[in-house]
């Protein structure tokens, strides 16, 4: 699952099952963020409010 809200792209990625990991890039920064829970799920609500 991938969040696009630029600079940032935000993914779930479930490396095996029962366990997630939420990252964050800055594609202008070429930088990585690991993101807690609430934070993606933020990420996800601020998606959905700018629509």
């Amino acid at each position: 699952e991938a969040i696009v809200l630029p600079p940032y792209v935000t993914m779930a990625v479930r490396p095996r099952p029962g366990v997630w990991e939420f990252v964050s890039v800055n594609v202008y920064e070429l930088t990585v963020e690991q993101l807690n829970v609430t934070e993606y799920l933020k990420s996800r609500e601020r998606l959905v409010d700018e629509r």
